[in-house]
């Protein structure tokens, strides 16, 4: 058993600990970087703690517009790996017009969700989550 705080147990005590006890000690000068920190390690840990459902959001909309498996065992890097594939092999097609007379119908769903999968992480209050 673990007695220590893992990397997003870490991350939630020194993004509190910032807001509570730091933030509101910082000079009004310094105030934007200040909280521009303690937005830095709310992402962070946000990311940590949801880096696998945002990426299988974002598989499950690649492998629906390639049809493809999204593959549900994936986790962590290799999650990571395929969804960074697809999304190159997405740009490639994009820039070569792949998209321009078939498939937009597609191709917009999969990238809104791709963006939502995002925005859950970098800023869930646009989603009206949090």
């Amino acid at each position: 058993m673990r007695a220590n705080p893992d990397a997003r147990g870490l991350l939630q005590i020194a993004a509190s600990t910032f807001r509570a006890d730091v933030l509101p000690h910082v000079a009004p000068e310094a105030r934007f970087a200040a909280l521009m920190v303690a937005n830095a390690l709310e992402i962070a840990e946000r990311e940590l703690k949801g880096l696998d459902t945002a990426g299988h959001s974002m598989l499950a909309a690649l492998a629906l517009l390639y049809g493809e498996d999204a593959d549900d065992g994936l986790s962590g890097d290799d999650l990571r790996k395929r969804v960074e594939a697809l999304q190159h092999r997405l740009c490639i097609e994009i820039a070569a017009g792949d998209f321009d007379n078939e498939g937009q119908d597609v191709l917009m769903d999969s990238l809104e969700a791709i963006v939502q999968a995002r925005l859950g992480i970098s800023n869930p209050k646009a989603l009206g989550q949090q």
